[in-house]
């Protein structure tokens, strides 16, 4: 019976074997890849990455059922989140300008440090 609570209700992806989006504890959880997958006898152990970190899924295919075998810890969700977050999270005003702003070009992107001409010699 403990197993119960370990068990997720997973929607395919069109090819009807890897899993798209999972349910568990209550919410839905959208898988963004795949990162591994290795089989035990008749189970299928997927590695999954969502936005609030790894997951590992287990499905008995013998009976169909699926299983959570690990979640996130509370750091790994942290870590998660933070990888969300913006990267520059100045406000506007202290942002540096971007490559919209002109800048001045160098002699020798202009020319002038350079041969402008060349000639082929033969």
């Amino acid at each position: 019976m403990a197993d119960s609570v370990n068990q997720v209700r997973v929607t395919l992806a069109g090819d009807g074997f890897y899993p798209k989006v999972f349910r568990w504890a209550g919410r839905d959880l959208r898988v963004l890849f795949v990162e591994g997958l290795r089989t035990r006898g008749a189970e299928r152990w997927f590695r999954v990455r969502t936005v609030e970190g790894v997951y590992e899924l287990v499905h008995q295919t013998r009976t169909g059922v699926w299983l959570m075998r690990r979640s996130p810890s509370w750091f790994d969700r942290t870590m998660a989140q933070l990888a969300r977050e913006p990267r520059y999270s100045l406000p506007a005003s202290h942002r540096r300008a971007g490559s919209g702003a002109k800048t001045k070009e160098s002699p020798s992107s202009q020319g002038g440090g350079h041969a402008s001409r060349l000639a082929l010699v033969r």
